[in-house]
């Protein structure tokens, strides 16, 4: 117990380093390239417009009114799905590093965090410009602040957890970046909950991607959470913590044999 806080304590310590090398992920890619990391909004602009354009029209739902919602629900789905997506490749991905070098543990997720909450606040502020330029500006709920507080403790708990399976049995790898797929259109980012019939909304209500999501998009679109969300988004937190301890308390010396 005292090794595995001590490891936290220390994988936090580093945080100029894992602050930089998250940075210079994200910059590195870009490199040489004459709009840089304006790609990466561009990326997230087009897919938005033309989603919207696609299914406010299935919706009978205007431009102007269906983009917030899908830009929001898209730029938080891409940052809780990091779980399930990437989350498999947390160690696996920093093998030579690992073998090399006596980093403690928790460094490797302090880093992917940041990572992508870094990409989350450079695509946030290009949301609020295209907002700005829509006339559809709102002031966030305040329950965005532990709303995102709860959702990347999730997210380092939950990421850890994943990350220590998929490294000792590889077959995770790509069953859980299906199950993120098929868990993504499964959840209400480019429809709206209130399609779903009475007998179904239980798709929904629970669906742990739902409830992170939503936990940031409701307060950015300024209305709050429901109580639903709120309820499963502190399941998965405390069952995440109780994963995280036994888990990484238990294999974290075995990660160097695992990748």
């Amino acid at each position: 117990m005292d090794k595995t806080i001590k490891d936290v304590v220390a994988g936090f310590k580093m945080y100029p380093v894992w602050l930089h090398q998250a940075y210079y992920f994200l910059s590195a890619k870009y490199k040489r390239t004459a709009l840089g990391s304006l790609w990466i909004a561009g990326n997230f602009v087009f897919l938005s417009i033309a989603i919207t354009i696609v299914f406010g029209d299935l919706f009978g739902r205007s431009v102007k009114d269906f983009l917030p919602y899908v830009m929001m629900g898209n730029l938080a789905a891409t940052l809780c799905l990091w779980t399930l997506g990437e989350g498999p490749e947390l160690y696996l991905s920093s093998s030579a590093i690992i073998r090399n070098h006596a980093y403690p543990f928790s460094y490797f997720t302090f880093e992917e965090v940041a990572r992508v909450l870094m990409l989350f606040a450079h695509n946030l502020v290009i949301f609020y410009i295209l907002m700005t330029f829509f006339g559809t500006l709102t002031i966030p709920h305040w329950t965005i602040l532990p709303g995102l507080v709860i959702d990347v403790f999730i997210m380092m708990t939950w990421g850890t957890v994943v990350g220590l399976a998929a490294a000792r049995f590889r077959d995770l790898r790509f069953l859980l970046a299906n199950i993120s797929m098929v868990l993504y259109f499964l959840t209400p980012i480019y429809w709206h909950y209130d399609l779903l019939s009475a007998n179904k909304r239980w798709i929904a209500d629970y669906n742990p991607l739902y409830a992170m999501v939503s936990l940031i998009r409701a307060p950015i679109l300024g209305v709050p959470p429901t109580a639903v969300n709120w309820n499963l988004a502190f399941g998965l937190l405390i069952t995440g913590v109780i994963a995280w301890f036994i888990t990484f308390t238990a294999c974290r010396r075995r990660i160097p044999f695992w990748v």
